[in-house]
């Protein structure tokens, strides 16, 4: 069957516009740029998306960089510190040795001046004798020699003093000396005069600088007039608190100098509005009465972290794909469209 083609100007416009091939065309058209507007718009939303994940990620980057640099100019501070402190401790165990140096040189002498005391007096005694023997031999008169002779024969013998030179020779020792009091931790530690802390009035200190995985963590005190309250909080978290989850399980310690007063472990999500994550009677103030300077230690067993926008259920692929079908498919029809 042999058809002759038709020409656009053969045919007028109310026949074309009633022809049922053109309104079919037409619908299918209409079809196709509906559903290409549809998917160029989930493409934006998409990249709308992909936009915000990108920026909390930078904002999470340049809290990392504020951190570091922050935390670390800390630490430098605290080296330079903690340095000087030992180098005076060092000067003070110095100079103590050397007193006790002093006091033992002083009393080894003392000592040797006791003893050569005692045998000069026997050596004047000796030579004072002597010299009474020597003139008593020369005495020419038999009378005087015979009297002077009885009473230096009744003389009492003089005795040597044997030396009893018990001296002291403990000189200090070298491997004794110690920095151990300004050997604190700088990392993951946190130093804080507690005694100072209970007696100021103020009943909430945050403190410290613990840098971890990219984070500067604080501790924050608390007290009233039975507990010690002790929390960890995330410094920058108000800064990452709309598009950041930061998952934390920690073990915090308490010492005073060795003795180990307290030790917790807690895992917890910092999530929304957050201040930090602890416990409300860390510890009860009687056991803190005698302490001055004690020491928090933070041990990270886990810190984990993600981004809202990525733990979000995403659908939009499986859309997209249906999406570039229908493209395709609407890529065909208006490509049928131009050539009818």
């Amino acid at each position: 069957i042999f058809f002759r083609p038709v020409r656009m100007q053969d045919i007028s416009q109310t026949e074309l516009l009633s022809n049922p091939i053109y309104g079919e065309l037409l619908k299918q058209q209409s079809h196709t740029i509906r559903d290409t507007r549809e998917h160029i718009n989930r493409m934006l939303a998409d990249l709308e998306e992909k936009k915000e994940l990108c920026t909390a990620k930078r904002i999470t980057l340049n809290t990392f960089k504020k951190d570091i640099t922050e935390s670390f100019t800390d630490c430098r501070g605290h080296v330079k510190k903690s340095v000087a402190a030992m180098i005076n401790y060092l000067k003070q165990q110095q100079d103590e040795m050397l007193r006790e140096l002093d006091e033992t040189a002083q009393y080894n002498m003392d000592l040797l001046t006791q003893q050569a005391s005692s045998v000069e007096r026997a050596m004047i005694r000796i030579e004072q004798q002597l010299e009474e023997g020597r003139s008593l031999l020369r005495e020419q008169d038999t009378f005087i020699f015979f009297s002077k002779g009885n009473l230096y024969k009744q003389l009492p013998p003089i005795q040597v003093p044997p030396l009893n030179c018990e001296f002291k020779d403990n000189f200090p020792d070298l491997t004794s000396l110690s920095i151990q009091p300004y050997q604190v931790p700088l990392q993951h530690a946190v130093q804080v005069d507690m005694k100072e802390f209970l007696q100021s009035g103020v009943h909430t200190r945050i403190c410290g600088n613990i840098f971890h995985n990219g984070f500067r963590f604080q501790i924050q005190l608390k007290h009233d007039e039975r507990y010690l309250s002790a929390y960890l909080c995330l410094r920058a978290w108000h800064d990452v608190a709309a598009f950041l989850r930061v998952t934390v399980n920690f073990t915090l310690t308490l010492q005073d100098g060795p003795e180990l007063l307290h030790s917790a472990t807690a895992k917890n999500t910092f999530e929304g509005p957050n201040d930090g994550w602890g416990w409300n009677k860390f510890l009860s103030l009687s056991k803190l009465q005698d302490c001055t300077e004690v020491l928090f230690l933070v041990n990270f067993n886990e810190l984990t972290y993600s981004f809202v926008q990525e733990d979000a259920p995403k659908n939009q692929s499986a859309d997209m794909d249906t999406s570039g079908e229908q493209a395709t498919s609407a890529v065909a029809q208006l490509s049928i469209q131009q050539q009818s």
